[in-house]
């Protein structure tokens, strides 16, 4: 088994500036004295052993379960999982994250570091022990919602509580500690406050779209929902989009599998032309993938209701 030559070692290193010692492995509590893999420090193997450290996620086609437009399922270590549902998330919303020189403009359906401290959430404090259990992460047209087995620690129901007031008790200490010492999360235990002060920074924001939480004695739930832009709410038809945007609409409905070369082929412009169009549509929510880059297929939004 390759226990930890990339995987809290080389993100340590990213995200804090240090090197990497392999006395952290001790003192992080992920190897015992004998050098033995702790509990905790198997959720961080390269090769992480325990089947039940999984990932469902699923982009549904509309506000409840029905169709599924995109789905994966991934089994590993939980900062590869983390990385995989941050993809996933910025994959399958209408806007990702805008990215500028400066920094991140607040232009987006959902807050970068909300959904991060959600994922990490439900990654920390779920219950491990619950064999078959894992994280799912669902996107609706409205809302992501994540959900982990495992209900508040210390038994009582998180809608019970002032979000302010939730004390820090932590099922898997050892697993906080190390998402501390990565960044990943504060120490206080902040971080249901935090995905609210983070999204009730974005521009459009209204106090009916305030994320909720919710628990039962074996599952927590966490939903964030999407912000609107209510400047730019309505239809857009194919006659509002530039010619070229509007002919790759086109394409794809007649041909769902068609690729970005053959589009770039048939309308005598480069492929890196085509996927800049294509990123477009997708932001504007008039255009969506279905599965992988080879095996996929296009899926056109008639009707969307925001761009």
């Amino acid at each position: 088994m390759k226990v930890f030559q990339s995987s809290p070692s080389n993100t340590f290193t990213n995200r804090t500036g240090q090197e990497w010692n392999k006395k952290f492995l001790l003192s992080f509590g992920l190897v015992n004295n004998v050098g033995t893999l702790t509990n905790a420090g198997a959720l961080f193997a390269d090769d992480c052993p325990l089947d039940q450290c999984r990932l469902y996620c699923t982009r549904w086609d509309g506000k409840e379960k029905g169709d599924a437009i995109n789905d994966a399922e991934f089994t590993s270590n939980v900062l590869m999982l983390l990385r995989e549902a941050m993809n996933f998330v910025k994959a399958n919303t209408r806007r990702g994250w805008e990215k500028l020189p400066e920094g991140r403009k607040n232009k987006t359906e959902y807050a970068e570091r909300a959904v991060l401290e959600a994922l990490v959430n439900h990654f920390i404090h779920r219950d491990y022990t619950v064999v078959g259990g894992e994280v799912h992460l669902d996107i609706y047209d409205d809302r992501i919602v994540v959900t982990s087995p495992g209900g508040m620690y210390n038994g009582t129901l998180i809608q019970d509580w002032d979000i302010s007031d939730v004390s820090s008790e932590r099922r898997n200490p050892v697993l906080a500690n190390v998402m501390a010492q990565l960044d990943y999360m504060e120490k206080r235990g902040s971080g249901l406050t935090r995905i609210c002060k983070e999204t009730e920074a974005l521009a459009g924001y209204e106090p009916e779209i305030h994320p909720q939480f919710k628990s039962t004695p074996t599952q927590f739930q966490t939903i964030i929902f999407a912000i609107t832009d209510k400047e730019n709410v309505g239809d857009v038809s194919e006659k509002q989009l530039p010619k070229r945007q509007a002919k790759i609409l086109n394409l794809t409905k007649t041909s769902p599998t068609i690729s970005a070369r053959q589009m770039s082929e048939i309308l005598s412009v480069t492929s890196r032309t085509v996927e800049r169009d294509i990123s477009k549509l997708k932001e504007m929510g008039l255009l969506l993938r279905k599965g992988g880059d080879k095996d996929g297929e296009w899926i056109v939004v008639n009707n969307p209701q925001r761009i």
